[in-house]
């Protein structure tokens, strides 16, 4: 199935949207591990837009958005 995938805040090189083939029932923690990101310690996973935990599972057509914590002060 086909998913946009989107790392943002340096955890790849470049910021851009891609899209990406993955199986079925696919999770985004799975996506995650086979993309080559930096600092993976705690990633935060937004999927349409909203906050989701490490085990969902993807659909076809949905937006994966992955990020480091921010904090700020």
């Amino acid at each position: 199935m086909k998913i946009r995938v989107q790392a943002l805040a340096g955890l790849m090189k470049e910021d851009l949207i891609q899209e990406m083939d993955v199986p079925a029932r696919c999770t985004v923690k799975e996506v995650s591990r086979n993309l080559p990101l930096k600092n993976t310690v705690y990633l935060i996973y937004l999927v349409n837009g909203s906050r989701v935990p490490e085990d969902y599972q993807l659909k076809e057509g949905d937006s994966l958005v992955i990020f480091p914590p921010v904090l700020g002060g």
